[in-house]
């Protein structure tokens, strides 16, 4: 073999080598990127099991269409700031404003966080864009990464109008509950 033969095969290998490591640091970056979206997912989600936030939440719902019929309260969206604690309905925009944000900057997987909220998304923009549009009226980019998730979440539910529910698993309606209830799980292979 000749020098320059070697020096090929050596190049080659040194070739195969880094290509692998590169390969390797690629799926390393990738699941280091999910695990990072994951925490910051659990992160939001644990934000929507406190209390206060399920006070928030019972307040937009419920009192908040009737507080919108008071000219007083809807003038005070008018002043800078917006004092929260006579609109405290601003603290679930500021959320999903945050939130969007996240999606927006990829630190959430926008697929992820709309398979289990993309409902409530529209739910809480529909409630509270009587609010914001009076805000927006002398601040009209305020709440623009809650609009960017209502929209995202508008496309969400045209990419999915039967729902997510995977097409091959039989839902399990009255029927299918009941023979459940009868059959062990042992004879199924679940257990």
């Amino acid at each position: 073999m000749t020098v320059e033969l070697l020096t090929a095969i050596a190049s080659v290998g040194t070739l195969v080598v880094i290509t692998a490591g590169s390969i390797a640091a690629f799926v390393q970056l990738r699941h280091l990127r999910k695990g990072n979206q994951l925490s910051g997912l659990l992160s939001v989600l644990e934000l929507f099991q406190q209390p206060h936030f399920h006070e928030l939440i019972n307040f937009v719902r419920s009192e908040l269409p009737e507080r919108m019929k008071d000219d007083a309260f809807r003038a005070s969206l008018k002043q800078l700031p917006v004092d929260r604690r006579i609109h405290p309905e601003l603290h679930v925009a500021d959320l999903y404003e945050e939130i969007g944000s996240y999606v927006r900057a990829g630190l959430i997987d926008e697929d992820m966080f709309l398979l289990g909220h993309w409902l409530n998304v529209l739910l809480y923009w529909s409630l509270l864009e009587p609010c914001m549009e009076i805000v927006r009226r002398h601040s009209p980019h305020t709440f623009e990464n809650f609009e960017f998730l209502a929209a995202r979440a508008l496309i969400w539910r045209a990419r999915h109008p039967q729902g997510n529910y995977p097409a091959t698993l039989p839902r399990v309606s009255g029927d299918a509950r009941a023979a459940i209830v009868r059959t062990p799980a042992r004879e199924e292979g679940w257990a």
